[in-house]
């Protein structure tokens, strides 16, 4: 998905997502940014991290259908 979504797409995506982790952060308080950098880095993963990455993977598609059903391009100014 993320290879066949435009550029502006993209970008939509992570405004999404940065809006929900905003949400949540309110919510709940702050999100473990370092654990998330960990997994990034990280070779292989414990069965709770693949978890957590393919529940983030499920978010990521959900965004990106989200915003490209909506919008696929930036409103032109005339």
């Amino acid at each position: 998905m993320t290879d066949e979504a435009s550029k502006y797409a993209i970008a939509q995506t992570a405004t999404f997502l940065a809006i929900q982790v905003g949400h949540y952060e309110r919510q709940f308080g702050t999100m473990p940014v370092e654990e998330s950098v960990a997994l990034i880095e990280t070779h292989s993963l414990t069965d709770e991290q693949a978890g957590w990455m393919a529940d983030g993977l499920e978010h990521l598609a959900f965004a990106i259908a989200t915003v490209t059903g909506e919008v696929d391009e930036p409103p032109r100014v005339q």
